[in-house]
């Protein structure tokens, strides 16, 4: 399947998209951006406000650090949100903070899509479905191992994993994530997303999406329950999102059905799944992962009824700030004990 293509800005000063994913485009209108945003840093002298150890200008705060200034505490305090203190970070070339050094805190994200002269930055979101004690045959199912080893690997490499909010706002061009991000996402909703990913994403302090469709979240050994679900949820591990109802082929239209029927069925999978998970859980899921990855303008105009932010394929690849939010990719993760395979699915730049 084509993929969305980027010339090199620096030569056309511009973007040119294209998009062969089922023929769905970004629409014309996102994603402004100029070439001062990205590349001028140049910082107006913030005014005197008479505080002794800060100065604001329209763009900047400068401040002198204190002994017990950290850049999460200082992102906490000037953006209420510790885990965006990469921007402050990044921006001061990521030295240490010592007492009364000046520290540059731009009010806004700088170069939020991730874009650089040698290329820009892609998020790639990971896709799992069960996991097993044991090594199966079958290629869907992630032994405890392996899936200990790839969050190892992430962790001990410097990558970040974010949520779908943070991906939102990166898609949607607000915040640039850090530097090699990566989404994990659950497919499903199998008991062994409790029993075995839970606790790893816990060992290492990562968050993943569970995109459940709700006709197999019932008690059992090997489905979740809604009880499980509840649990997972309170311990700030897992978001919830939806799958649908049934898991089918959005796109196929059944024999004889009239266009007004295959519409109320897609309402019924797609408005449907919400209210249920709205019910059973308290939570709106505002995100749909496509099952077989496939869909059409009519599942999208579906989904934009219901309020849904975002939907993913089953597409291999990261996805760049310009892409569509209704046709992210996710790539699959296959049941390979080669770390090596497991690499190859961190496409987090795109030289060019």
């Amino acid at each position: 399947m084509p993929a969305y293509k980027f010339t090199p800005f620096l030569l056309t000063l511009g973007i040119i998209l294209s998009a062969g994913c089922m023929g769905i485009l970004p629409s014309p209108e996102k994603k402004p951006f100029h070439l001062t945003q990205i590349e001028k840093k140049k910082i107006p002298e913030p005014e005197f406000t008479g505080k002794d150890r800060e100065r604001i200008s329209e763009d900047y705060i400068v401040v002198i650090a204190s002994p017990s200034d950290t850049y999460e505490s200082l992102a906490e305090k000037y953006y209420g949100d510790k885990n965006i203190s990469y921007i402050i970070s990044e921006f001061n070339h990521n030295t240490k903070i010592t007492p009364d050094r000046e520290i540059i805190i731009p009010h806004k994200s700088i170069n939020p899509g991730g874009i650089h002269s040698e290329g820009y930055q892609m998020v790639p979101i990971l896709c799992y479905h069960q996991f097993s004690k044991k090594k199966v045959n079958d290629k869907m199912i992630v032994t405890e191992e392996t899936f200990d080893r790839q969050m190892a690997y992430l962790k001990l490499n410097g990558y970040k994993v974010i949520t779908l909010k943070e991906l939102s706002d990166f898609i949607n061009y607000k915040t640039r994530p850090p530097k090699n991000s990566v989404v994990i996402t659950i497919d499903d909703g199998w008991k062994s997303a409790r029993t075995i990913a839970v606790p790893i994403l816990k060992k290492y302090g990562f968050r993943a999406t569970l995109f459940i469709y709700t006709d197999l979240i019932k008690p059992g050994k090997i489905t979740l329950s809604w009880d499980d679900i509840k649990e997972i949820l309170h311990e700030g591990v897992i978001d919830v999102q939806s799958h649908t109802t049934s898991h089918p082929d959005l796109t196929k239209i059944k024999e004889g059905e009239s266009e007004i029927r295959y519409i109320q069925r897609l309402e019924n999978e797609i408005g449907g799944s919400q209210k249920i998970i709205e019910k059973k859980l308290g939570v709106k899921p505002l995100y749909l992962a496509y099952p077989f990855g496939t869909f059409n303008d009519t599942v999208i105009k579906v989904l934009k009824k219901y309020q849904y932010k975002g939907a993913f394929t089953v597409i291999k690849g990261g996805n760049p700030f310009f892409y569509n939010n209704f046709s992210l990719n996710r790539t699959m993760v296959f049941n390979s004990n080669k770390i090596e395979d497991f690499i190859k699915l961190l496409d987090t730049f795109r030289k060019e």
